[in-house]
């Protein structure tokens, strides 16, 4: 498991805990996106052309997780 993968697992424990409050700021929700949006793709190959509907699935994903459905689509 490489560092990045390792921060990142860690930070989605840290924002599962962090979500059940709701108080996430925008910039961290924005940050939350960037990072699901890459696992996203890179589970889709990094395909190109692909960007905006990553994006939207990552959007979608973590906009559930704040709300309190704390299921992930990624695994």
């Amino acid at each position: 498991m490489s560092s990045h993968t390792k921060k990142a697992s860690s930070k989605k424990a840290n924002a599962d805990t962090d979500l059940s409050t709701s108080n996430m700021s925008d910039s961290q929700r924005q940050h939350d996106i960037e990072v699901a949006a890459y696992h996203i793709a890179e589970k889709n190959g990094f395909n190109s052309g692909c960007d905006m509907e990553n994006w939207l699935a990552a959007e979608a994903e973590i906009d559930q997780l704040l709300v309190g459905g704390k299921s992930s689509t990624r695994n």
